[in-house]
């Protein structure tokens, strides 16, 4: 590809994809303006956090080398004694050993909370915040599209990159729309934790851990206990912690959860988590019932195929999956980095070129993430025991006995 015929492309979306786009093609000397519809960097929630792993080697060859190593992200920092780590707990068998997935000092995963890997990925890069995307046009081998604001931007490919409301893929699909609510309920809420608190939570599970309360309510149902991210002190952190249970409820727009307040919420998990054991609940106990609301929404997206043309998707926009894998952040950088290898290859005139180049690409990242974005719906959807071919994977490995550590 010449200069000349190089695309310039426009990205719908500064999120985890969109800008790990942006930084693979300005690696390419390609150029690409960014577009967010958030007022601002500062009106995003902090969100959950992901875990980067398989991809890692890809990412760091195919940005510049202007960012920050991306290891400086660990959410474990500055404490240097722990691994990520994810553990499973079963009450019913408190003697059972430590069950999960380890991080070791090869550095395989990263796991960082979203929001600093989405500042990360804005090094050197500039976003164009509060652009509503109203309407999109294909005229004359061109890409133009219309913010709320009355402004518009011209290229010659679009991404939409805009997450599980994308209105880029609404206007591929010519208006239908097959995402869908997992029939799942989540409630989830934060609190700080210092010193000795937060140390045995961060023992239970370095980085995350779950436990199966199938044995209490006699469904099932999960308490899920994660790291966000430890204080620059060392010795306080923010840590998540959420309900999980399938419910077919959740599907409808009308479900309790979706209209409750923060209180009835929080007593809602205070009552269902009361018989656990009292290590398991500290940050419950630490909690402001505030922090349960806005309600996370979930979304699942499968699609088979989509037309090829001058306007693809990526991440969730094309495969939209609940966070209880952790992996989508994970699927939507790497289908950035394909993307970008794929734009490299365009002759920005041809568009049978652009078909047979973004035709493997989409393929390839429909069956990817349709895969993963309905293994993370069924993840909690029935018990799982140790043991079982089905049993809980964590960042691309199954979980399985974790030998003992020493710490200092």
């Amino acid at each position: 590809m010449t200069s000349s015929s190089a695309p310039h492309v426009l990205i719908a979306g500064a999120g985890l994809g969109g800008l790990a786009l942006a930084q693979a093609l300005r690696k390419q000397g390609i150029s690409f303006e960014v577009f967010e519809r958030d007022r601002s960097a500062g009106e995003r929630r902090p969100g959950w956090v992901i875990g980067l792993h398989h991809m890692l080697d890809d990412l760091k060859a195919s940005i510049p080398d202007d960012l920050p190593p991306i290891s400086s992200l660990n959410n474990l920092l500055p404490l240097t004694k722990y691994y990520p780590e994810v553990v499973f707990y079963d009450p019913e068998k408190p003697n059972l050993p430590k069950i999960g997935v380890r991080g070791d000092e090869s550095g395989w995963i990263v796991r960082a909370a979203r929001h600093r890997i989405v500042k990360w990925l804005e090094t050197n890069i500039q976003v164009q915040y509060n652009k509503q995307i109203v309407s999109i046009e294909e005229i004359d081998n061109k890409v133009k599209i219309y913010f709320q604001d009355g402004t518009s931007a011209e290229g010659d490919i679009l991404v939409g990159a805009e997450g599980a409301r994308s209105a880029t893929r609404k206007h591929i699909l010519k208006g239908k729309d097959p995402v869908r609510p997992p029939p799942t309920a989540v409630i989830s809420g934060f609190c700080t934790l210092h010193g000795e608190e937060l140390d045995e939570q961060l023992r239970l599970g370095h980085s995350l851990y779950a436990v199966d309360m199938d044995s209490i309510n006699g469904s099932p149902m999960i308490f899920l206990v994660t790291l966000v991210e430890v204080y620059p002190d060392g010795d306080s952190g923010r840590i998540g912690w959420a309900l999980i249970w399938p419910d077919e409820g959740a599907t409808k727009e009308d479900f309790w959860v979706y209209n409750a307040t923060a209180q009835e919420q929080f007593d809602f998990v205070v009552e269902k988590t009361k018989d656990l054991p009292a290590k398991y609940l500290t940050t419950l106990k630490r909690s402001d019932p505030e922090t349960t609301v806005p309600v996370l929404r979930l979304h699942t997206l499968l699609m088979d195929s989509m037309p090829t043309g001058r306007i693809t998707l990526l991440g969730d926009a094309a495969h939209a999956m609940t966070p209880f894998r952790g992996e989508g952040g994970f699927h939507a950088i790497s289908d950035a980095l394909n993307l970008a290898r794929a734009i490299g290859k365009i002759d920005k005139d041809d568009i049978d070129n652009i078909k047979d180049v973004f035709g493997p690409y989409q393929v390839n990242m429909l069956e990817r993430g349709s895969k993963a974005a309905k293994l993370s719906e069924e993840t909690f959807s029935k018990k799982r025991d140790v043991g079982d071919a089905e049993f809980y994977m964590a960042w691309g490995r199954p979980m399985g006995l974790l030998p003992d550590e020493v710490h200092a």
